[in-house]
Protein backbone atom coordinates (compact mmCIF):
# COMPACT_ATOMS: atom_id res chain seq x y z
CA UNK A 1 0.00 0.00 0.00
CA UNK A 2 1.22 3.27 -0.54
CA UNK A 3 2.32 5.76 1.62
CA UNK A 4 -0.15 8.94 1.31
CA UNK A 5 2.50 11.77 0.37
CA UNK A 6 3.04 9.90 -2.50
CA UNK A 7 -0.17 11.00 -4.80
CA UNK A 8 0.53 14.31 -3.41
CA UNK A 9 4.04 14.40 -4.93
CA UNK A 10 3.29 12.98 -8.20
CA UNK A 11 0.17 16.10 -8.59
CA UNK A 12 3.26 18.44 -7.69
CA UNK A 13 5.38 16.85 -10.14
CA UNK A 14 3.09 17.15 -13.13
CA UNK A 15 1.65 20.68 -12.30
CA UNK A 16 5.09 21.96 -12.57
CA UNK A 17 5.56 20.29 -15.76
CA UNK A 18 2.39 21.39 -17.59
CA UNK A 19 3.75 25.31 -15.89
CA UNK A 20 7.20 25.03 -17.47
CA UNK A 21 5.68 24.32 -21.06
CA UNK A 22 3.31 27.00 -20.85
CA UNK A 23 6.18 29.37 -20.07
CA UNK A 24 8.29 28.05 -23.19
CA UNK A 25 5.16 28.11 -25.45
CA UNK A 26 4.53 32.05 -24.35
CA UNK A 27 8.27 32.93 -25.21
CA UNK A 28 8.23 30.75 -28.74
CA UNK A 29 4.56 32.95 -29.63
CA UNK A 30 7.08 36.21 -28.45
CA UNK A 31 9.56 35.37 -30.38
CA UNK A 32 7.76 34.18 -33.42
CA UNK A 33 5.41 37.81 -33.58
CA UNK A 34 8.49 39.94 -33.41
CA UNK A 35 10.05 38.31 -36.42
CA UNK A 36 6.36 39.09 -38.44
CA UNK A 37 6.34 42.48 -37.32
CA UNK A 38 9.81 43.22 -38.96
CA UNK A 39 8.98 44.22 -43.03
CA UNK A 40 11.06 43.09 -45.62
CA UNK A 41 11.94 46.31 -47.30
CA UNK A 42 14.22 44.98 -49.56
CA UNK A 43 16.70 48.17 -48.10
CA UNK A 44 20.55 47.48 -46.79
CA UNK A 45 20.45 50.99 -44.50
CA UNK A 46 18.87 51.35 -41.53
CA UNK A 47 16.08 54.16 -41.92
CA UNK A 48 15.84 53.44 -45.54
CA UNK A 49 12.11 51.08 -44.83
CA UNK A 50 9.16 53.08 -45.86
CA UNK A 51 5.55 51.36 -46.44
CA UNK A 52 5.27 50.79 -50.56
CA UNK A 53 2.12 52.75 -50.11
CA UNK A 54 3.31 55.88 -49.52
CA UNK A 55 6.58 56.14 -51.86
CA UNK A 56 7.50 55.57 -55.52
CA UNK A 57 10.01 52.98 -56.22
CA UNK A 58 11.76 52.27 -59.47
CA UNK A 59 13.65 49.30 -59.79
CA UNK A 60 14.71 46.33 -62.03
CA UNK A 61 13.99 44.25 -59.58
CA UNK A 62 11.41 41.61 -60.32
CA UNK A 63 9.92 41.53 -56.72
CA UNK A 64 8.23 44.70 -57.32
CA UNK A 65 5.42 45.06 -59.94
CA UNK A 66 6.58 48.45 -61.87
CA UNK A 67 4.75 49.57 -64.72
CA UNK A 68 7.33 51.35 -67.69
CA UNK A 69 6.34 53.38 -69.79
CA UNK A 70 8.74 55.22 -72.81
CA UNK A 71 7.28 58.16 -72.47
CA UNK A 72 7.77 60.77 -69.98
CA UNK A 73 4.45 61.84 -67.91
CA UNK A 74 3.51 64.94 -66.60
CA UNK A 75 1.68 64.71 -63.21
CA UNK A 76 -1.89 66.63 -63.14
CA UNK A 77 -1.79 69.45 -60.81
CA UNK A 78 -4.97 71.51 -59.24
CA UNK A 79 -4.10 75.15 -57.61
CA UNK A 80 -5.78 75.46 -54.36
CA UNK A 81 -5.87 79.80 -53.77
CA UNK A 82 -7.44 79.09 -50.42
CA UNK A 83 -3.95 77.31 -49.38
CA UNK A 84 -1.69 79.17 -50.90
CA UNK A 85 -0.08 77.68 -54.57
CA UNK A 86 0.05 74.53 -53.94
CA UNK A 87 0.95 72.07 -56.87
CA UNK A 88 0.16 68.41 -56.03
CA UNK A 89 -0.70 65.30 -57.85
CA UNK A 90 -4.33 64.32 -58.80
CA UNK A 91 -6.21 62.33 -56.56
CA UNK A 92 -5.49 58.64 -56.47
CA UNK A 93 -2.26 59.27 -57.16
CA UNK A 94 1.44 59.05 -54.94
CA UNK A 95 2.77 62.08 -54.11
CA UNK A 96 6.62 62.21 -54.46
CA UNK A 97 9.14 63.05 -56.76
CA UNK A 98 8.93 61.21 -60.15
CA UNK A 99 12.51 59.41 -60.97
CA UNK A 100 13.70 58.69 -64.16
CA UNK A 101 15.53 55.88 -64.88
CA UNK A 102 17.59 54.96 -68.26
CA UNK A 103 14.97 58.04 -69.92
CA UNK A 104 11.98 55.80 -69.29
CA UNK A 105 9.28 57.06 -66.67
CA UNK A 106 8.62 54.50 -63.74
CA UNK A 107 5.96 55.09 -61.50
CA UNK A 108 2.82 53.21 -59.32
CA UNK A 109 -0.57 54.62 -58.98
CA UNK A 110 -1.68 54.12 -55.12
CA UNK A 111 -5.20 52.92 -54.68
CA UNK A 112 -5.14 54.10 -51.34
CA UNK A 113 -6.73 57.27 -49.60
CA UNK A 114 -4.23 57.25 -47.76
CA UNK A 115 -1.56 58.19 -50.46
CA UNK A 116 -2.83 61.68 -50.73
CA UNK A 117 -2.42 64.59 -48.80
CA UNK A 118 -5.91 65.45 -47.17
CA UNK A 119 -5.21 68.40 -45.52
CA UNK A 120 -4.90 70.38 -48.64
CA UNK A 121 -8.39 69.40 -50.03
CA UNK A 122 -10.95 71.67 -48.48
CA UNK A 123 -14.03 69.55 -48.10
CA UNK A 124 -16.56 71.71 -49.08
CA UNK A 125 -14.11 73.58 -52.19
CA UNK A 126 -16.42 73.64 -55.21
CA UNK A 127 -19.26 72.73 -53.11
CA UNK A 128 -22.46 75.35 -53.88
CA UNK A 129 -24.24 77.40 -50.91
CA UNK A 130 -27.42 78.40 -50.98
CA UNK A 131 -26.62 81.34 -48.38
CA UNK A 132 -24.58 83.33 -50.89
CA UNK A 133 -27.23 83.45 -53.27
CA UNK A 134 -30.25 84.50 -51.73
CA UNK A 135 -33.44 84.44 -54.02
CA UNK A 136 -34.91 88.02 -54.18
CA UNK A 137 -38.58 88.76 -54.60
CA UNK A 138 -39.67 89.86 -58.18
CA UNK A 139 -39.93 93.55 -57.99
CA UNK A 140 -42.95 95.26 -59.96
CA UNK A 141 -43.92 98.77 -60.83
CA UNK A 142 -47.64 99.70 -62.00
CA UNK A 143 -47.63 103.19 -63.24
CA UNK A 144 -50.25 105.65 -64.12
CA UNK A 145 -50.34 107.42 -67.46
CA UNK A 146 -52.31 110.46 -66.09
CA UNK A 147 -50.97 111.77 -62.45
CA UNK A 148 -50.33 109.82 -59.49
CA UNK A 149 -51.51 110.82 -56.07
CA UNK A 150 -49.02 108.98 -54.48
CA UNK A 151 -47.70 105.13 -54.29
CA UNK A 152 -48.54 102.13 -52.59
CA UNK A 153 -46.25 99.27 -51.86
CA UNK A 154 -47.59 95.97 -51.18
CA UNK A 155 -46.13 92.39 -51.90
CA UNK A 156 -48.90 89.71 -52.60
CA UNK A 157 -48.41 85.76 -52.47
CA UNK A 158 -50.73 82.60 -52.69
CA UNK A 159 -50.35 80.62 -50.41
CA UNK A 160 -50.85 77.08 -51.78
CA UNK A 161 -51.19 75.28 -47.93
CA UNK A 162 -54.25 76.77 -46.80
CA UNK A 163 -55.70 78.07 -50.35
CA UNK A 164 -55.23 81.99 -49.50
CA UNK A 165 -54.02 85.31 -51.52
CA UNK A 166 -52.09 86.44 -49.10
CA UNK A 167 -51.78 90.74 -49.01
CA UNK A 168 -49.11 92.36 -47.12
CA UNK A 169 -49.86 95.90 -47.20
CA UNK A 170 -46.51 97.69 -46.61
CA UNK A 171 -46.56 101.39 -46.81
CA UNK A 172 -47.79 104.31 -49.08
CA UNK A 173 -45.62 107.38 -50.01
CA UNK A 174 -46.70 111.22 -50.97
CA UNK A 175 -50.26 111.03 -50.81
CA UNK A 176 -51.85 114.52 -51.14
CA UNK A 177 -52.50 116.45 -48.62
CA UNK A 178 -56.75 116.77 -46.74
CA UNK A 179 -59.52 119.10 -48.59
CA UNK A 180 -60.77 119.30 -44.94
CA UNK A 181 -61.95 122.38 -44.16
CA UNK A 182 -60.35 122.50 -40.72
CA UNK A 183 -57.51 124.54 -39.01
CA UNK A 184 -54.64 123.38 -39.09
CA UNK A 185 -54.84 120.53 -41.00
CA UNK A 186 -52.22 120.08 -43.22
CA UNK A 187 -51.69 115.90 -44.26
CA UNK A 188 -55.09 113.87 -44.00
CA UNK A 189 -55.55 110.48 -41.40
CA UNK A 190 -55.19 108.05 -44.35
CA UNK A 191 -56.44 104.25 -44.09
CA UNK A 192 -56.97 101.65 -46.73
CA UNK A 193 -59.58 99.64 -47.49
CA UNK A 194 -58.45 96.00 -48.97
CA UNK A 195 -61.18 94.09 -51.50
CA UNK A 196 -61.17 91.86 -53.82
CA UNK A 197 -63.47 91.83 -57.16
CA UNK A 198 -65.34 89.53 -57.81
CA UNK A 199 -65.71 89.10 -53.29
CA UNK A 200 -65.23 86.42 -52.40
CA UNK A 201 -66.76 87.08 -48.80
CA UNK A 202 -68.52 89.63 -46.77
CA UNK A 203 -65.99 90.77 -44.76
CA UNK A 204 -64.53 94.47 -44.66
CA UNK A 205 -61.05 94.46 -44.78
CA UNK A 206 -59.14 98.01 -43.37
CA UNK A 207 -55.91 98.53 -42.68
CA UNK A 208 -55.52 101.07 -39.07
CA UNK A 209 -55.93 104.95 -39.42
CA UNK A 210 -52.30 106.49 -39.80
CA UNK A 211 -52.62 110.25 -38.10
CA UNK A 212 -51.48 113.83 -39.97
CA UNK A 213 -49.03 111.93 -42.70
CA UNK A 214 -48.65 111.34 -46.18
CA UNK A 215 -46.41 108.81 -46.32
CA UNK A 216 -47.95 105.53 -43.72
CA UNK A 217 -46.03 102.64 -42.85
CA UNK A 218 -49.01 100.05 -42.06
CA UNK A 219 -46.91 96.15 -42.19
CA UNK A 220 -50.53 94.26 -42.22
CA UNK A 221 -51.64 91.63 -43.55
CA UNK A 222 -55.09 90.63 -45.23
CA UNK A 223 -56.15 86.95 -46.75
CA UNK A 224 -58.53 86.22 -49.28
CA UNK A 225 -59.99 82.82 -49.34
CA UNK A 226 -59.98 81.62 -52.69
CA UNK A 227 -58.66 78.63 -55.31
CA UNK A 228 -55.78 79.30 -56.81
CA UNK A 229 -57.95 79.81 -60.35
CA UNK A 230 -59.85 81.94 -59.09
CA UNK A 231 -57.59 84.24 -57.57
CA UNK A 232 -56.16 84.27 -61.69
CA UNK A 233 -59.22 85.72 -62.40
CA UNK A 234 -59.65 89.11 -59.93
CA UNK A 235 -58.64 92.23 -59.50
CA UNK A 236 -57.21 93.59 -56.16
CA UNK A 237 -58.59 97.33 -55.19
CA UNK A 238 -57.62 99.67 -52.38
CA UNK A 239 -59.13 102.16 -51.94
CA UNK A 240 -57.70 105.43 -49.82
CA UNK A 241 -59.58 107.69 -47.76
CA UNK A 242 -58.82 110.47 -45.72
CA UNK A 243 -60.79 109.10 -41.90
CA UNK A 244 -63.01 112.46 -40.88
CA UNK A 245 -64.43 111.80 -37.38
CA UNK A 246 -67.01 114.21 -38.02
CA UNK A 247 -68.09 114.19 -42.04
CA UNK A 248 -67.92 111.52 -44.82
CA UNK A 249 -64.26 109.88 -45.16
CA UNK A 250 -62.84 111.26 -48.23
CA UNK A 251 -61.34 108.98 -51.53
CA UNK A 252 -58.16 110.07 -52.26
CA UNK A 253 -57.71 107.55 -54.65
CA UNK A 254 -57.64 103.61 -55.54
CA UNK A 255 -55.01 101.38 -56.65
CA UNK A 256 -56.58 98.16 -59.15
CA UNK A 257 -54.08 95.02 -59.52
CA UNK A 258 -55.48 92.87 -62.49
CA UNK A 259 -54.26 89.92 -60.91
CA UNK A 260 -53.85 87.37 -64.29
CA UNK A 261 -51.10 89.34 -65.33
CA UNK A 262 -49.11 88.90 -61.89
CA UNK A 263 -47.94 85.99 -60.96
CA UNK A 264 -48.69 84.69 -57.35
CA UNK A 265 -47.70 81.72 -56.93
CA UNK A 266 -44.46 83.46 -55.87
CA UNK A 267 -44.06 85.90 -53.74
CA UNK A 268 -44.58 89.62 -55.54
CA UNK A 269 -43.31 92.98 -54.38
CA UNK A 270 -45.03 96.01 -56.40
CA UNK A 271 -45.54 99.79 -56.44
CA UNK A 272 -48.25 100.62 -57.91
CA UNK A 273 -49.23 104.75 -58.62
CA UNK A 274 -52.56 105.93 -56.73
CA UNK A 275 -55.16 107.05 -59.28
CA UNK A 276 -57.39 109.82 -58.52
CA UNK A 277 -61.06 108.83 -58.42
CA UNK A 278 -63.80 111.53 -58.53
CA UNK A 279 -67.06 110.63 -55.78
CA UNK A 280 -69.96 111.39 -57.77
CA UNK A 281 -72.24 113.47 -55.77
CA UNK A 282 -75.85 111.81 -55.45
CA UNK A 283 -78.00 113.92 -58.09
CA UNK A 284 -80.97 114.50 -54.75
CA UNK A 285 -78.09 114.26 -52.12
CA UNK A 286 -77.10 111.47 -49.72
CA UNK A 287 -78.08 110.70 -45.78
CA UNK A 288 -75.64 109.02 -43.27
CA UNK A 289 -77.47 106.53 -41.45
CA UNK A 290 -76.43 104.00 -38.60
CA UNK A 291 -78.01 100.82 -37.80
CA UNK A 292 -77.81 98.37 -34.77
CA UNK A 293 -79.53 95.50 -33.27
CA UNK A 294 -79.68 94.48 -29.28
CA UNK A 295 -80.86 90.66 -29.89
CA UNK A 296 -81.63 90.54 -25.92
CA UNK A 297 -84.29 93.35 -26.77
CA UNK A 298 -85.32 92.62 -29.67
CA UNK A 299 -84.55 96.43 -30.42
CA UNK A 300 -83.29 97.94 -34.15
CA UNK A 301 -82.24 101.32 -33.65
CA UNK A 302 -81.85 103.71 -36.59
CA UNK A 303 -79.95 106.66 -36.20
CA UNK A 304 -80.69 109.70 -38.42
CA UNK A 305 -77.06 111.57 -38.52
CA UNK A 306 -77.15 113.88 -41.33
CA UNK A 307 -77.65 114.72 -44.55
CA UNK A 308 -75.59 116.63 -47.57
CA UNK A 309 -76.68 118.37 -50.27
CA UNK A 310 -80.12 118.10 -50.64
CA UNK A 311 -81.76 119.33 -53.67
CA UNK A 312 -85.37 120.25 -52.98
CA UNK A 313 -87.82 120.31 -55.98
CA UNK A 314 -89.19 124.15 -55.06
CA UNK A 315 -88.44 127.45 -55.86
CA UNK A 316 -87.02 128.39 -52.40
CA UNK A 317 -83.77 129.20 -51.86
CA UNK A 318 -83.36 126.93 -48.57
CA UNK A 319 -85.31 124.30 -47.05
CA UNK A 320 -86.80 122.36 -43.82
CA UNK A 321 -85.69 118.80 -44.22
CA UNK A 322 -86.87 115.82 -41.94
CA UNK A 323 -86.17 112.19 -41.96
CA UNK A 324 -89.06 109.59 -41.98
CA UNK A 325 -88.08 106.15 -41.52
CA UNK A 326 -91.02 103.04 -42.05
CA UNK A 327 -90.49 99.63 -40.98
CA UNK A 328 -92.11 97.12 -43.73
CA UNK A 329 -92.48 93.42 -42.81
CA UNK A 330 -93.23 91.34 -45.86
CA UNK A 331 -94.79 93.84 -47.55
CA UNK A 332 -96.60 95.54 -45.09
CA UNK A 333 -95.61 99.21 -43.66
CA UNK A 334 -96.05 97.94 -39.75
CA UNK A 335 -94.42 101.18 -37.95
CA UNK A 336 -93.26 104.85 -39.16
CA UNK A 337 -91.22 107.52 -36.74
CA UNK A 338 -89.87 110.56 -37.99
CA UNK A 339 -86.96 112.95 -37.06
CA UNK A 340 -87.55 116.94 -35.95
CA UNK A 341 -87.49 119.39 -38.76
CA UNK A 342 -84.11 121.10 -39.51
CA UNK A 343 -84.99 124.86 -41.09
CA UNK A 344 -83.31 126.52 -43.76
CA UNK A 345 -80.81 124.20 -44.41
CA UNK A 346 -79.58 121.67 -47.33
CA UNK A 347 -76.53 119.92 -44.95
CA UNK A 348 -79.21 119.03 -41.95
CA UNK A 349 -77.50 117.53 -38.84
CA UNK A 350 -79.84 115.23 -36.69
CA UNK A 351 -78.02 112.49 -34.82
CA UNK A 352 -81.44 111.49 -33.84
CA UNK A 353 -82.14 107.87 -33.00
CA UNK A 354 -85.74 106.15 -33.78
CA UNK A 355 -86.12 102.57 -32.23
CA UNK A 356 -88.04 99.37 -33.22
CA UNK A 357 -88.98 96.17 -31.49
CA UNK A 358 -88.92 93.47 -34.11
CA UNK A 359 -87.86 89.50 -33.15
CA UNK A 360 -85.10 87.71 -34.47
CA UNK A 361 -86.85 85.62 -36.87
CA UNK A 362 -88.33 88.26 -38.78
CA UNK A 363 -85.38 90.04 -39.18
CA UNK A 364 -84.69 88.40 -42.96
CA UNK A 365 -88.10 89.84 -43.72
CA UNK A 366 -87.77 93.65 -42.90
CA UNK A 367 -87.43 96.41 -44.86
CA UNK A 368 -86.31 100.27 -43.79
CA UNK A 369 -87.79 102.99 -46.16
CA UNK A 370 -86.08 106.13 -45.07
CA UNK A 371 -87.51 108.92 -47.02
CA UNK A 372 -86.39 112.73 -47.04
CA UNK A 373 -88.95 114.99 -47.27
CA UNK A 374 -88.72 119.03 -47.28
CA UNK A 375 -91.35 120.25 -44.65
CA UNK A 376 -94.54 122.50 -45.48
CA UNK A 377 -96.83 124.14 -43.42
CA UNK A 378 -99.91 123.35 -45.73
CA UNK A 379 -100.21 120.02 -46.74
CA UNK A 380 -97.40 116.76 -46.15
CA UNK A 381 -94.44 118.05 -47.64
CA UNK A 382 -92.53 117.41 -50.80
CA UNK A 383 -90.42 114.34 -51.50
CA UNK A 384 -86.47 115.06 -51.49
CA UNK A 385 -85.50 111.50 -51.90
CA UNK A 386 -85.69 108.12 -50.48
CA UNK A 387 -83.80 104.86 -48.95
CA UNK A 388 -84.39 100.92 -49.19
CA UNK A 389 -82.34 99.12 -46.64
CA UNK A 390 -82.64 95.36 -46.19
CA UNK A 391 -81.46 91.59 -46.49
CA UNK A 392 -82.67 92.10 -50.15
CA UNK A 393 -81.60 94.99 -51.40
CA UNK A 394 -78.37 95.33 -53.76
CA UNK A 395 -75.29 97.58 -53.61
CA UNK A 396 -74.55 99.13 -50.05
CA UNK A 397 -78.05 99.12 -49.60
CA UNK A 398 -78.10 95.16 -48.70
CA UNK A 399 -74.54 95.66 -47.64
CA UNK A 400 -75.34 98.07 -44.89
CA UNK A 401 -78.16 95.41 -43.51
CA UNK A 402 -75.39 92.37 -44.30
CA UNK A 403 -72.64 94.03 -41.74
CA UNK A 404 -75.15 94.67 -38.88
CA UNK A 405 -76.57 91.06 -38.93
CA UNK A 406 -73.11 90.50 -38.63
CA UNK A 407 -71.74 92.71 -35.95
CA UNK A 408 -74.84 92.51 -33.82
CA UNK A 409 -74.90 95.41 -30.58
CA UNK A 410 -72.06 97.45 -33.13
CA UNK A 411 -73.58 100.61 -34.47
CA UNK A 412 -72.94 100.07 -38.11
CA UNK A 413 -72.63 103.62 -40.14
CA UNK A 414 -72.96 104.34 -43.74
CA UNK A 415 -73.61 106.95 -46.89
CA UNK A 416 -76.37 106.61 -48.98
CA UNK A 417 -77.52 108.29 -51.85
CA UNK A 418 -80.76 109.38 -52.39
CA UNK A 419 -83.41 108.52 -55.14
CA UNK A 420 -86.71 108.22 -56.51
Amino acid sequence: MLHPVVPIIICAVVSIGILVTAILLCRHLKKRRRQMCIPNCGYDAIGDCKPPSLMSVSSTSQDVQITKEHQRVQPRSTSISSRGSISTMSRGSIKSDPFTCNEETSSISARSDTSVDSYVFDPSFGAIRPDLYPRKDAVLQQSSLDRSFGRLHVRLKYDFRTSDLVVHLIEAQDLPPSERLEPDVGSGDPYIKVSLEPTVDERVRQSSVKRKTANPFYNEYFKFPATYDDIKESSLVFMVYDYDKFSRHKLMGEVRIDLSKVETSNSVEMWCDVQKQHQESAELGEVLLSLSYLPTAERLTVVVMKAKDLRVPTTTPSSDPYVRITLVVEGKKVKRKKTSVKKGTHNPVWNEALSFNIPPELLPKVTLECHVVDNDLIGHGEFVGCVMIGQTRAGNEGKHWGEMMQNQRKSIAMWHPLHR
